[in-house]
């Protein structure tokens, strides 16, 4: 086997300009795969890493949905809490928000607009302004830069504001990616709570259950106790949340488009495989003599056809690796443009030299079998 690879090789060198106008398409339909499974892989990582990993490993949600748009500020109660730790199999529950942020009216001079706000995170980025942990009733805000240009013509750093009636200071300016949601401010935490919490409707009742609870009779449980005893069953509805699988489906539709767009791409290598075939045609018609030979000293069909047969799928190999190499190339360039990573993952590689295997496979075995179909006799009268 490698004394028929080596033979390969040379026979692929003899006649490097034929055979690299031959890969060429390989290469191309390679790279242009590479490039778009990287750049979809990276579109869902950022997506979904952007919808958050839940942990849903030891817990129910139920989640509260108002039948109008009118009732949007109903949700679960502390009784209702009472009610759903009566569940058999839960231990204890908390009660949460889907929607973290709060809606408020901010004001400079005669400029106003409606904003979304939040509590201060752990870690902002700050493109202007210095960031530090805002403690106790501190009137310290950070804003985003759309905001700082819609109330600001100049620095916004060290201005006063009023957010629902309340003055701040701006701390500090943020930027918002496209692929990143953010609010358009935060504030201390303390102040988050004593002014702006009470907006936010607790429309999650996280259920937390013990080991050996069945988590799907739990759910089922919990949402027939609150149709019957929940104070807000008149104006919403009540069903178990379950947002990994939110999740999973998301990032499926995203891998499917991604995959189709790359099996669009790859119809490349299709006409790839019959520039291949030809060249292979070229090949064994140029060494008729060569077989001929290898024929009279006791080659068989079989050795034959693997040797052209193995020509072809290393001719290929090579052009997917020159591919893959170029698709690396490529997605480092656009890398530089996008707002997102794209991530070039090993299934990718190996699904691209997998089908540059195969369409060696393919397309070269029709000339192998017409190299190993020659007579012995008709091949001595050429000579």
């Amino acid at each position: 086997m490698t004394d028929k690879i080596l033979i390969a090789f040379k026979s692929i060198g003899k006649n490097k300009n034929r055979n690299f106008l031959t890969m060429l398409g390989i290469i191309i339909g390679i790279a242009s795969v590479i490039c778009i499974l990287a750049i979809g892989d990276g579109f869902a990582h950022t997506v979904t890493k952007g919808m958050g990993n839940h942990n849903t490993r030891n817990k129910v949600i139920l989640q509260w949905e108002p039948t109008s748009d009118y009732n949007t500020d109903g949700g679960f109660t502390q009784n209702d809490a009472s009610v759903l730790e009566k569940v058999p199999g839960v231990d204890h529950v908390k009660l949460a928000s889907s929607i973290a942020e709060a809606g408020a009216k901010v004001s400079y001079k005669t400029k106003t607009a409606s904003i979304g706000l939040n509590k201060q995170p752990k870690n902002l980025k700050l493109v202007k302004g210095t960031y530090f942990t805002m403690t106790g009733a501190s009137n310290g805000i950070y804003i985003s830069e759309d905001l700082a240009h819609k109330l600001f013509k100049e620095n916004a750093i060290n201005r006063l504001i009023s957010v629902d009636g309340t003055i701040f200071v701006v701390q500090g300016i943020y930027h918002i990616s496209n692929m990143n949601y953010r609010p358009d401010a935060y504030v201390s935490k303390t102040i988050f709570k004593q002014l702006f919490a009470s907006q936010i409707s607790r429309d999650q009742a996280k259920l937390y259950v013990q080991p050996d609870a069945n988590k799907k009779q739990v759910g089922k449980t919990a949402v027939k106790r609150m149709k019957a005893m929940g104070e807000q069953k008149q104006t919403g509805k009540y069903s178990v949340s379950n947002p990994d699988a939110i999740s999973k489906q998301f990032t499926r539709i995203l891998n499917d488009i991604t995959y189709f767009i790359a099996f669009i791409a790859g119809i490349s290598l299709l006409i790839a495989g019959i520039g291949v075939m030809n060249v292979m045609y070229i090949t064994v018609s140029e060494r008729r003599k060569e077989i001929g030979i290898r024929r009279a000293f006791g080659a068989t069909s079989s050795d034959i056809r693997n040797q052209f047969l193995i020509e072809s799928v290393v001719l290929c190999i090579i052009g997917g690796v020159i591919g893959i190499i170029l698709g690396y190339i490529l997605v480092s360039i656009i890398n530089a443009f996008l707002p997102f990573k794209a991530d070039i993952t090993s299934y990718a590689i190996i699904l691209s030299l997998s089908v540059s295997t195969a369409v060696g496979l393919i397309f070269g075995f029709i000339p192998s079998n017409k190299a190993a179909k020659s007579e012995l006799v008709g091949l001595l009268k050429e000579e």
